[in-house]
C-alpha cells in the first residue's frame, strides 16, 4: 500500500481558532481509494517549518506528500515557497497559473465578486510555481492546486478553504491516486460486541488481525458498564471487490468465535 502524508499549513489551526476538517476528510477519502496515510501534522506559516516536515516526510519514503493551506495572495501564504526551497528549485511565474488567475478574476469581476480584475502583485504571487510543477484547476476559487513529481514521490499543495480543496482533489487527484497506486477496493463494515471493556477487546481484535490479512479493526469506547455494547469498524482494502468482501465476512466470523469463547457475542449493524 502506497504510503501518503499530509501537512496541513496554517497559524490559525495552531492557535485553536480553526478547526482541521480537512486531514481528517482527505484521509478518509484517501483510505477510501486505497492509499494509507502514515501521518499528518500541523505547522505554521513559516517556511523553515513547513521545509523540515516535507523534507521529513520524503525522507519516510512517502509516496505521496500533500500540503492543505497557505496558497493564497497574502504574505503568509507562502506553502509553494517552502515547496520550492524542500525540493532545491527555484520558484518562478507559470504562464498557465498566471492564465488561470487572471481568468478566474476576470470571471469573480464580471459575476460581482470583486471590484477589479486587475493583477495586482498579491494576485499575481499565486502563479509563482516551483519549476517543473503543473497546475490542477481549482473550480471554486482563484488559487489552482499544484503537482510536483519527484523522483520518488509526488507532492500535490491544495488551497485551505474546504471547498476548494474537496473540488480539486474529486476533480484531479482521484485520478491521479488511481494512477499512482492503482484502483483499489475499500469497505467498512460497522458491528458491535456486547462488551463495555475495551481492554478485554483488545486481545479478540488482536487476534483476528492476525488471523485475517488485509483487514483493520477499530474500536470507538464511549464508556464501560455492564449493558454498554462497544462498537467496531472492520475495514478491509484489496484489488479486486470480491476478495474485499470476503476479508471482511471472514474477520466478522472470526470476531463471533473469539467472543462466543468469552461469553459474548457480535451484532452486525445496518449499512449507513
Amino acid at each position: 500500500m502506497s504510503r501518503v502524508e499530509i501537512i496541513a499549513v496554517g497559524k490559525e489551526i495552531l492557535r485553536g481558532k480553526t478547526l482541521d476538517t480537512n486531514s481528517n476528510w482527505l484521509a478518509r477519502r484517501i483510505s477510501a481509494l486505497g492509499g494509507e496515510v502514515a501521518r499528518m501534522v500541523t505547522v505554521d506559516d513559516l517556511v523553515p517549518e513547513i521545509v523540515n516536515e516535507l523534507r521529513t516526510s520524503r525522507h519516510n519514503r512517502s509516496k505521496v506528500i500533500i500540503t492543505t493551506g497557505g496558497m493564497g495572495p497574502t504574505f503568509d501564504d507562502r506553502t509553494l515557497e517552502a515547496v520550492a526551497r524542500a525540493t532545491r528549485r527555484k520558484l518562478i511565474l507559470n504562464q498557465e497559473a498566471l492564465n488561470f488567475v487572471t481568468q478566474m478574476y476576470r470571471d469573480f469581476k464580471e459575476r460581482g465578486f470583486v471590484d477589479s480584475e486587475e493583477l495586482t502583485p498579491s494576485r499575481k504571487k499565486m502563479a509563482l510555481l516551483p519549476r517543473g510543477s503543473t497546475i490542477l484547476p481549482n473550480s471554486v476559487g482563484a488559487a489552482p492546486g499544484v503537482k510536483l513529481s519527484l523522483k520518488d514521490t509526488i507532492i500535490f499543495c491544495l488551497p485551505g478553504v474546504p471547498a476548494e480543496m474537496k473540488a480539486i482533489f474529486e476533480e484531479s487527484l482521484v485520478k491521479e491516486f488511481q494512477t499512482t497506486i492503482g484502483k483499489r477496493y475499500l469497505r467498512e463494515k460497522k458491528v458491535s460486541a456486547d462488551l463495555g471493556d475495551e481492554s478485554r477487546l483488545a486481545g479478540v481484535v488482536d487476534q483476528v488481525m492476525r488471523q485475517v490479512p488485509g483487514v483493520y479493526i477499530k474500536s470507538f469506547p464511549s464508556h464501560f458498564g455492564k449493558e454498554v455494547h462497544l462498537p467496531l469498524g472492520i475495514i478491509a482494502s484489496g484489488d479486486k471487490q470480491k476478495e474485499v468482501e470476503d476479508i471482511l465476512q471472514k474477520a466478522i466470523e472470526k470476531l463471533k468465535e473469539e467472543l462466543k469463547d468469552i461469553g459474548h457475542s457480535l451484532t452486525e449493524l445496518p449499512e449507513e
